[in-house]
């Protein structure tokens, strides 16, 4: 079974099966194009494949068809789908949409009223479950139950992988409890019940009004994507709200996931189906996870969200570092139209994802890289350049971003040999295509840290992002180059994510890469450069030792808009005294390594005795820096060391981000429930700069809408802002709520903090609501 279901997840990827078309104006009368028809895009199918419409098929199915002939058979009066119950025990109860919502592999309990008494020497019932939009038995997604009627007898499909259990039979009465198969595909499903009598045709079909949605199941051992610990499945599918990091802090970004809040389910189903999963692709957590990272971003079919790394933004768009959530981005791309919300980067495309790979029940987390490379050309190293008298000659450079965020998710890959389960990387920052679509992995971390670039999906792309060397080359007066250095720890540092059960950094870089210049760690980047598009250059041939220490003390400490002062040690390692020539330069930078307006070069001349150390000092003003700054505060450092004597040269390059002022929420740490709380969010400008067109943006999963906040007047250093909103929790919630607040400016952005709160129940004597 596991061979064919892979069979059919590669298959149906390849043919890219369109998802369900939308409801079309039907005046004209005309039929509507099926999804395989709509894939494949041509108007003249006939001869080529079915020209039968979705309609058409459906209509001529006769298991569709309800039916209600006159005969003693059993009349369905009323069916209980006991939504509160199982929507407990799946622990699907957060979910604000209505309805049934299970997950898959689990037992759910019904209980069917009937016209007469059931009477088991007698009456046959039949239980039917139908999937998608050209549901038929033979494709599995029509799904036939018959019922035993003695109590505690199980019954199945005729694949046996759905079973249905009569609880009990009392009277008009029928409880029974139906398991669905821990494969089952994701997504709505129809429901009816047949009955008759034995020995005659006297059939009876009723379908029931309320659909089903079937989730993602990590609390059954035999779904794929099953966690074997509680508290891991309470973190990466439960957990409303988490951190990711974008600083070398220990306290990460908040973020609000609110995967349960409405219309997150619908719009991580209708993207299913605008993907263009097959019914069977949507049994696999690998096809899922390959469709929501293409269409989280919106370089292909108008997925969820545009990502913008300018430094000026149209007025009319919400700039990435004002998000605070995922909730208000798909609430805007729902209520547009399914039109890209404008915009995000990579920290916002990476919590947009996991929002929705946790709503549908796969356990997933955001995970942050810094010092993350790019690699465009496929060659799994990064390449900088340096004139021969040590200026950086950025433009020419591959990008290696300060930080990165992604996702990892945790199942089991069946489309891989055994040994690559557990956490996959994967990405919806638009970066590379990945087999022609703008998306990135799933990519085991285990091929990820042992080098086995030949596996699926976009492993090479990855490896270079945590473990490329970085190749530093001197771009001579006429044009030629050559290799000055190879850095074999440039990139792929201080791997972060939020650890399980507390708001503090978990490193998970041992889970990507063998320790730095380690005998393992040199042994894989070896191996992986036989599979790189630049194998012939043989790099690891060439000579380059390195004598040059650089350390730098970077002003990480000073304030936005404050002088600052730069500290190099440069120490000399030869058993000789070197002359050197120094560069230091300085450059307004973006996260993605992309460098701004150059601020300021100084250079050195020094000679440095053998095994000594020297510090050299740049300092910067504040005017020299305020008119080009990016308003992260971010900046590149670039340090070079040429060799008088011998003209070789050794560089390095660092990034750092000035300090901000602090943003603090007011609020008491118990609440109650259904009464209106004010929560007060207090910034002071401490900066010497006057920072206009202000916004607060503040949201909380329970607690209030998202809103953003005005602040029409300059803000002068030293003033003070208050802003109060009020909290309205929905109900009372035994694990808390988070409430999240950013302030954003002209000149200086990316300031947030929150504040957690236990909102208790209003009514002792009612607490059915809380979770």
């Amino acid at each position: 079974m596991a061979f064919w279901g892979v069979f059919y997840t590669i298959y149906s990827g390849i043919r890219r099966i369109a998802g369900q078309p939308p409801e079309e104006d039907t005046s004209d009368k005309e039929q509507k194009r099926s999804r395989t028809k709509k894939a494949l895009g041509s108007e003249e199918e006939e001869g080529r494949i079915s020209s039968l419409s979705d309609e058409d098929l459906r209509a001529r199915n006769k298991v569709l068809e309800p039916k209600d002939e006159p005969s003693a058979t059993l009349n369905v009066s009323s069916v209980d789908c006991q939504t509160k119950l199982n929507r407990k025990n799946h622990h699907t109860n957060e979910f604000e949409k209505a309805g049934n919502i299970y997950r898959r592999g689990q037992a759910f309990v019904i209980r069917v009223e009937f016209d007469r008494e059931v009477k088991s020497d007698h009456d046959v019932i039949l239980l039917q479950f139908t999937y998608g939009t050209r549901p038929q038995e033979s494709k599995g997604t029509v799904i036939r139950i018959p019922l035993d009627l003695k109590p505690t007898t199980k019954t199945s499909d005729a694949t046996e992988t759905w079973f249905a259990e009569v609880k009990n039979i009392a009277g008009k009465g029928l409880e029974c409890a139906i398991t669905s198969a821990p494969d089952s595909s994701i997504g709505e499903y129809r429901f009816y019940i047949e009955t008759n009598l034995k020995d005659t045709d006297a059939v009876k079909r009723y379908e029931e009004n309320e659909s089903m949605i079937i989730l993602f199941n990590a609390w059954a051992k035999e779904d794929t994507v099953y966690m074997d610990k509680e508290e891991e499945r309470g973190e990466y599918v439960l957990n409303e709200t988490g951190r990711v990091w974008t600083s070398r802090t220990w306290y990460g970004r908040p973020w609000n996931f609110g995967q349960f809040d409405d219309p997150v389910l619908d719009v991580a189903l209708q993207l299913l189906l605008e993907g263009g999963l097959s019914d069977v692709a949507c049994t696999s957590p690998v096809s899922v996870i390959r469709c929501l990272s293409s269409l989280c971003n919106s370089c292909d079919n108008n997925g969820v969200l545009a990502g913008r790394w300018t430094k000026e933004y149209p007025k009319d768009c919400t700039v990435p570092w004002k998000w605070t959530g995922s909730v208000p981005i798909i609430k805007e791309y729902h209520t547009n139209g399914n039109k890209p919300v404008r915009y995000g980067q990579c920290w916002v495309f990476s919590g947009l994802l996991t929002t929705m790979c946790r709503c549908l029940g796969i356990p997933t987390r955001s995970v942050t890289n810094f010092d993350s490379a790019h690699d465009t050309d496929s060659s799994m190293t990064i390449d900088s350049h340096w004139d021969e008298d040590g200026e950086p000659l950025e433009d020419m450079n591959d990008s290696v971003w300060n930080f990165h965020v992604w996702n990892e998710s945790w199942f089991r890959r069946l489309d891989l040999p055994e040994g690559y389960d557990g956490w996959q990387a994967h990405d919806a920052t638009p970066q590379e295509a990945s087999e022609g679509i703008m998306r990135c992995g799933p990519a085991p971390l285990t091929a990820i840290k042992e080098g086995h670039v030949y596996l699926n999906f976009d492993i090479p792309f990855v490896f270079g992002e945590v473990n490329g060397d970085r190749v530093q080359w001197v771009v001579k007066k006429d044009g030629t180059m050559e290799v000055s250095q190879i850095d074999h720890s440039a990139v792929g540092h201080y791997i972060s994510t939020k650890r399980m059960g507390s708001n503090d950094r978990e490193d998970v870089t041992h889970l990507y890469k063998y320790p730095d210049g380690s005998e393992q760690e040199r042994k894989v980047a070896k191996f992986v450069n036989r599979y790189s598009t630049r194998r012939k250059q043989n790099i690891y041939k060439l000579d380059t030792t390195k004598v040059l220490n650089f350390t730098v003390s970077p002003p990480d400490n000073t304030l936005i808009g404050d002088d600052m002062e730069i500290k190099v040690a440069v120490k000399n390692t030869a058993d000789g005294p070197l002359k050197l020539h120094l560069t230091v330069s300085l450059v307004n930078a973006y996260y993605t390594g992309v460098a701004g307006s150059r601020v300021k070069t100084q250079t050195f001349e020094e000679t440095i005795k053998a095994k000594d150390e020297k510090i050299v000092t740049m300092p910067v003003k504040g005017t020299e820096y305020h008119d080009g700054m990016n308003p992260e505060g971010r900046f590149q450092l670039y340090i070079s060391g040429k060799n008088i004597d011998s003209g070789s040269m050794e560089s390095t390059q660092i990034s750092f981000v000035l300090k901000k002022p602090q943003l603090v929420i007011q609020v008491p740490q118990t609440i109650e429930a259904k009464e209106d709380t004010e929560a007060t969010i207090v910034f002071k400008n401490t900066t010497q700069l006057v920072l206009t067109q202000a916004e607060i943006a503040v949201e909380g999963s329970g607690l209030l809408a998202p809103q953003t906040i005005d602040i029409s007047s300059p803000i002068k250093p030293g003033d003070e802002v208050k802003k109060t909103v009020v909290l309205h929790p929905r109900k009372p919630y035994f694990w808390g709520r988070e409430l999240i607040a950013t302030f954003t400016s002209k000149q200086i952005v990316d300031i947030e903090t929150s504040a957690d709160i236990k909102v208790i129940r209003q009514n002792k004597d009612n607490d059915s609501d809380s979770d």
